[in-house]
């Protein structure tokens, strides 16, 4: 791979993607919404893309792999379709005026699972799935627009569906990355973090993790169709969450907020690793002390108000 198109370049996922792709000496073009001071970036401002603006973004950048990473967690159900299946579609139709047949890597989720995981049990991408949230249901109609689109141009597509990337800069609507800006928020030494139930096992990974399995996926002509991004091993948040309160060295105590309490929630929800590690991209083991101190650091220079 010489040349990629990353979308989405600056959130979370993005940035560690971009980063990741060029220390592997690929030349990155970046598409996003609102402007961003770098070379080769192109911003396309809020959804619905224009279909043909981007076909001219494919054709000057001439990518080897379009990695599409733009998608919304939040808003109204209308508002999450235009976000995550509108933008996609757009993608895909600039694909098709552009006359390319680059690689094309959507992001998916775990959220597309739903009903069909089972407590305890690995999921596996054959599990059919069964979406329980607004935001698990637009990243599978995401997913079967893909698929759909590989069968009908041939094109070679790739589903990393991601689990629970956690890492530096983490988005506060991610639950670590608000726990940290909460402590990091806090006036004083002593403050109450609020939370929901910290008895849930989940299959956090790496956000670096994430980024290198999506290179080592695409770089493997058989890597293709879904595959799930997780890291296999079912870790308790409240056990992150302990370590990150040692890391901000605060005298933090929790309180359970019943509007953070998720009716009918699996304790353990793990991801199968056996189809990753068949092409080659099993994440090797968390430090999650080092990975929660890091984030914490992070959470301090963007959040405190100290």
């Amino acid at each position: 791979m010489r040349r990629a198109i990353v979308t989405g370049a600056d959130g979370f996922l993005g940035r560690h993607l971009v980063d990741r792709l060029g220390r592997n000496g690929v030349q990155v073009t970046t598409v996003t919404r609102r402007h961003r001071p770098s070379p080769g970036n192109y911003a396309m401002g809020d959804a619905p893309w224009c279909s043909s603006v981007l076909a001219s973004v494919i054709e000057c950048a001439e990518p080897d792999a379009v990695f599409h990473l733009v998608g919304g967690t939040v808003g109204s159900q209308a508002e999450l379709e235009q976000s995550n299946v509108g933008v996609a579609l757009s993608v895909m139709q600039a694909l098709r005026e552009a006359r390319a047949r680059p690689l094309l890597v959507c992001c998916g989720s775990a959220a597309e699972y739903g009903a069909a995981a089972r407590d305890g049990e690995p999921v596996r991408e054959t599990a059919v799935c069964a979406p329980l949230t607004s935001y698990g249901v637009v990243k599978h109609a995401l997913t079967k627009a893909a698929l759909g689109f590989a069968d009908e141009t041939g094109a070679p597509v790739l589903i990393a569906r991601v689990f629970n990337p956690i890492g530096p800069g983490m988005p506060p609507y991610l639950a670590l990355g608000g726990f940290a800006r909460q402590i990091a928020q806090m006036r004083s030494s002593v403050g109450v973090l609020q939370t929901g139930n910290l008895e849930v096992f989940r299959d956090f990974i790496n956000v670096d993790h994430v980024t290198e399995a999506m290179w080592l996926l695409a770089c493997n002509d058989n890597a293709r169709g879904v595959v799930n991004v997780c890291s296999g091993q079912a870790t308790e948040l409240g056990r992150l969450v302990d370590i990150l309160v040692n890391a901000s060295e605060k005298d933090v105590a929790i309180a359970t907020s019943v509007s953070r309490l998720r009716v009918g929630e699996l304790r353990v929800m793990v991801g199968s690793t056996e189809l990753l590690a068949n092409f080659g991209a099993a994440p090797p083991a968390t430090d999650y002390t080092d990975l929660i101190e890091r984030i914490w650091h992070d959470a301090r220079e963007r959040w405190s108000l100290q």
